[in-house]
């Protein structure tokens, strides 16, 4: 037996072959503190792993005991004991984001916690603490790929409201709260990636609003579940809310919608036979923003129909449909096509949502037409119906009911200011006694209300009196011309600009395209023409008129006049984001390329 120990010993020597020896691993956990556990950690690329609390011993030695484990580990971690109960202790706890120890936590070497596994776990299971470990290392390879975080203005809330609304940008509001371990959560892990700074940061203004400290901002907002993001459009109004947000999904379809819902109503693009179809199907009316490009309109879809309660309205309750013409005119209908009410001009949202919800009970201009018809004839009924035609642009028709209304009156009622405030919004018949009352009278009247204001009104009356000569779709030339006498005689200031003005609005009604287009090149060679008055007359030629010879003399305008613009912009280095250069060149192709 001697003997064959010591062949095996010679066997060892000769072939190099060494005895088996039992190999533990040095200790896992190491008597560091939690700063130098981070320093050492971050020289060497590795997490820290720290036993948090009380963990049974038996916990303990079951790790140490895995080799394979403990070696993987050793290879990874700056493995601590922290003591909670210790100074040292005490000043680690806000790091474990609220969670509660006894645990196996993983962190950053700066301190973030990424992923963690109780002691109960690890005795059931070893390779939890593995696992844990590489859930970790994942998070861990997210944050170092990350360098950016979301930037909050440090600003009071009617400050970022303006910086938004000069930026003409959503207001992001991230609403959090004192000790709220999800809110924790999702500043370290979320709100610090790339992929969300960039989208809140390009397209967002970003404030922070606490709920643990009550303000006006939080009573009216009524944030219930948080962490949670707010977005508002600069006057205040709620755009979109996400509450209880927890994962990276969640807070860039926030967003996502926030800046879908931002951009304002979505109008269908349908046929009338279509939108018919549509409403009676979902039970809604229809809606038809009727529009001419230019700044008017651009300034409606910058606040009217990107307002939240607009769109929130309009989408539960109307087919929404939008028409380029010459006119800016908002109309109501029934699914059936049936108008019910109608708006001209450019209006605010707070006016829409009035307009649209007499439109929904049946309240609208249509409803008051019929009471006229039928016989409706209070002063305050006529005040109403004559105030809804005036909105609706149809001032000829205003008049006429004004003529009615104060029918039952003497001309000496304009003497009282709430009689002279429906002739001065409503009349315009230059044959009325009223008007003869005021001719004779004006000194008098202008004493009383100013002189500017009975000129003006004067002049107004000679104006619509002059456009009063066209009866189905025929121009009275006689009486237009007797008209003409009568303003020379009264030496009517600007008679020459009323009748050619009122000669182009005949024209425009008959269809005397020809003498349209002769008096409005007069007018532009000799009165300085607005941009927006140029387009329109275009725009009612290239829709109306045939003619090729009219329609390629109205281009020249254009063409002309878009020249005259570029030329412009490169002598000044400026271009005017409401130039109607644009305009003018659509309008050249358009006139001269679809004939």
């Amino acid at each position: 037996m001697k003997m064959l120990t010591v062949i095996l010993w010679a066997l060892w020597v000769i072939v190099g072959i060494q005895p088996a020896v039992a190999q533990r691993p040095a200790s896992l956990f190491q008597p560091l503190t939690w700063e130098q556990a981070g320093l050492r950690a971050g020289r060497e690329n590795k997490l820290v792993l720290v036993e948090v609390g009380t963990v049974d011993k038996r916990i303990g030695q079951k790790i140490e005991k895995n080799a394979d484990l403990v070696n993987y580990l050793q290879r990874n971690v700056i493995a601590i004991r922290m003591d909670i109960a210790s100074p040292g202790g005490k000043n680690f706890l806000p790091h474990l984001l609220m969670f509660e120890p006894p645990m196996y936590a993983f962190f950053m070497p700066y301190g973030d916690i990424l992923a963690f596994v109780t002691p109960a776990e690890v005795e059931q299971n070893p390779s939890a603490i593995r696992e844990t470990f590489e859930k970790a290392k994942k998070l861990a390879d997210i944050k170092k790929s990350n360098s950016r975080s979301l930037r909050f203005e440090s600003l009071p809330w009617q400050e970022g409201l303006a910086k938004a609304g000069k930026a003409d940008k959503p207001l992001a509001v991230y609403v959090t709260a004192d000790h709220s371990q999800p809110c924790l959560l999702l500043e370290k892990n979320i709100l610090n990636l790339d992929e969300i700074a960039d989208m809140y940061n390009r397209n967002f203004v970003n404030l922070r609003m606490n709920v643990s400290r009550r303000n006006e901002w939080t009573d009216k907002y009524a944030i219930r579940e948080y962490p949670a993001f707010l977005f508002l459009n600069p006057e205040g109004k709620e755009i979109f809310r996400s509450e209880s947000l927890q994962t990276r999904e969640q807070v860039l379809e926030a967003a996502r919608m926030a800046l879908k819902k931002a951009q304002g109503l979505v109008f269908d693009s349908l046929t009338d036979q279509e939108a018919q179809q549509k409403a009676k199907a979902q039970h809604k009316l229809i809606f038809v923003e009727y529009y001419q490009p230019g700044n008017t309109h651009r300034e409606m879809v910058r606040t009217v129909f990107t307002d939240p309660e607009v769109c929130a309205l309009f989408e539960q309750h109307f087919i929404n449909l939008s028409r380029e013409t010459g006119q800016n005119l908002l109309v109501f209908a029934a699914a059936d096509g049936r108008e019910l009410h109608r708006v001209a001009g450019e209006i605010s949202a707070e006016e829409l949502l009035r307009e649209a919800r007499l439109a929904m009970a049946d309240q609208g201009l249509a409803s008051l037409e019929r009471q006229y018809r039928q016989g409706q004839r209070q002063p305050e009924f006529l005040e109403a119906y004559m105030n809804m035609l005036a909105r609706a642009g149809k001032v000829e028709e205003a008049s006429r009911v004004a003529v009615t209304y104060f029918s039952a009156l003497t001309p000496d009622c304009l003497r009282q200011s709430r009689y002279w405030s429906v002739f001065e919004r409503y009349v315009l018949s230059a044959d009325s006694d009223l008007f003869g009352y005021v001719l004779t009278n004006r000194k008098l009247l202008a004493e009383q209300y100013g002189e500017e204001q009975v000129k003006k009104k004067i002049a107004a009356i000679w104006m619509a009196g002059a456009e009063n000569f066209v009866q189905d779709g025929v121009f009275d030339d006689t009486g237009f011309k007797e008209y003409t006498k009568r303003l020379k005689k009264e030496k009517v200031e600007g008679w020459r600009q009323i009748v050619r003005n009122a000669r182009m609005h005949a024209a425009e009604k008959t269809g005397d395209w020809r003498t349209f287009v002769d008096l409005a090149e007069e007018k532009w060679n000799e009165e300085k023409i607005s941009d927006a008055e140029l387009y329109s007359w275009g725009v009612k030629i290239e829709q109306h008129c045939h003619d090729e010879a009219i329609r390629y003399k109205a281009a020249r305008w254009f063409a002309l006049a878009a020249e005259a613009m570029e030329r412009k912009e490169r002598l000044t280095g400026k271009i005017k984001l409401t130039s109607y250069k644009g305009f003018f060149e659509k309008l050249v192709n358009d006139l001269v390329g679809s004939h």
